[in-house]
């Protein structure tokens, strides 16, 4: 037993790393697996706890009491363990958290380096002023190059551009479902918030039809879009796809930069890239397709015609080297022959593509549900393959059925 023990920790970091990763949302296998029921196994810590969620989705008392206790515990076993906390890079939190043991927690997190806030529908206002604290002076002490806010509103702009304004190490910022009070009645405060141009790399916003502008200003303003490469604009709401496709367009025009390097999309623009934002020097570029209502969405043939077009953008550059599609579709995508083919002979033109990925999630009306991997058609794979043949036969197409839904 003791040279079982011996060979977990002489596999080399990768390899466990990897066996983590792959199996992090699964708990019966990782229950099963020896380097996570033994995790005090050195070898596997460092992975192990990388990143600490004491989110549970649930936000009525059953999900309370579950992130209270898991915190409990894992605040009993840094104390007890302290070599434990300086492997936490990243953290999820939320203010149903009690918020003395959350600053316990945090102060000993030394390392960390990303935090997400799930604000649960929260004002900014309806947190405790001490909790708001702790959450400032975290992003303000600690090097936190990596913040993400979900679900809350700031009826103050200042407030929270206070908060961003906090970290001067900041990189990387995610707002998804974020609003903020009107921009223009906190003009004169918000100037006066450290001179605030946040250096980031990375931008993404995902965000309701109706919550956009007063954040859009915001961050106009605030952020340095010559320093940004990566950027995405994700969508979100009940409006019809013109609706969101007038957002989508309105905050490429504002915030993507001249040396943009990725863009992630989930809308059809129906019109030149170019129009939106400098292409010059995209290297790589993720598309969402919603094909699931179509009385509602872009339809497919329309998607493909509109990708046609930017892709021949992109050809007479040579710099895209990655392109990710990811449908999520009811029926038979593949019918649209000349449309897939049309796209097909263009990707192959460019010849600094290096991956195409291809993720599939066909939703099931009868189960109401995304279907399971099992449940797909065992020709899909080659179907797919198929309608792509200038990418298949160049070996660049990787096709995934139902990969882990994206958030």
């Amino acid at each position: 037993m003791k040279g079982h023990y011996a060979g977990l920790d002489s596999l080399p970091n990768e390899v466990i790393d990897a066996i983590v990763d792959e199996n992090q949302d699964d708990k019966a296998a990782l229950r099963a697996c020896s380097l996570i029921n033994h995790s005090w196994t050195y070898s596997s810590q460092r992975h192990i706890f990388s990143r600490v969620n004491f989110n549970n989705k649930r936000t009525n008392n059953f999900g309370q009491r579950h992130g209270q206790r898991s915190i409990e515990q894992f605040y009993t076993v840094i104390c007890a363990h302290p070599s434990i906390a300086t492997f936490v890079k990243a953290v999820d939190v939320s203010p149903l958290l009690d918020a003395q043991l959350l600053a316990h927690t945090l102060e000993k997190l030394t390392e960390l380096e990303s935090i997400s806030i799930d604000l649960c529908g929260f004002h900014w206002d309806e947190l405790s002023l001490y909790l708001r604290d702790i959450l400032r002076d975290t992003l303000r002490f600690l090097r936190i190059t990596n913040l993400e806010l979900r679900e809350g509103q700031f009826l103050h702009c200042e407030d929270l551009l206070a908060l961003l304004g906090g970290s001067s190490h900041l990189k990387r910022l995610t707002l998804v479902g974020v609003s903020c009070g009107n921009f223009s009645d906190s003009r004169l405060r918000a100037e006066n918030v450290n001179g605030l141009a946040l250096q980031l790399e990375s931008l993404a916003i995902s965000l309701y039809d109706h919550s956009y502008f007063p954040l859009l200003q915001l961050l106009q303003s605030s952020v340095d879009l010559n320093s940004l490469d990566r950027l995405s604009v994700l969508t979100a709401g009940s409006g019809h796809s013109a609706e969101r496709v007038v957002v989508a367009g309105e905050i490429l025009r504002r915030l993507s930069g001249s040396s943009l390097k990725y863009l992630a999309l989930n809308v059809c623009l129906g019109e030149p890239l170019s129009h939106f934002i400098d292409v010059s020097h995209l290297r790589s570029i993720h598309i969402r397709l919603w094909w699931i209502r179509l009385d509602l969405h872009t339809k497919p043939d329309e998607w493909l015609r509109w990708m046609y077009g930017i892709f021949q953008e992109f050809a007479l550059w040579h710099r895209m080297e990655e392109a990710t599609f990811e449908i999520f579709y009811v029926s038979d995508f593949t019918v649209y022959v000349n449309e897939w083919a049309a796209l097909d002979e263009v990707l192959g033109m460019i010849q600094s593509l290096r991956k195409v990925y291809l993720r599939l999630y066909n939703y099931d009306v009868a189960r109401a549900r995304w279907r399971h991997s099992k449940e797909y058609p065992s020709s899909l794979v080659a179907d797919t393959k198929g309608v792509l043949a200038a990418l298949a036969e160049r070996k660049i197409l990787s096709v995934e059925i139902a990969a882990k839904f994206p958030c």
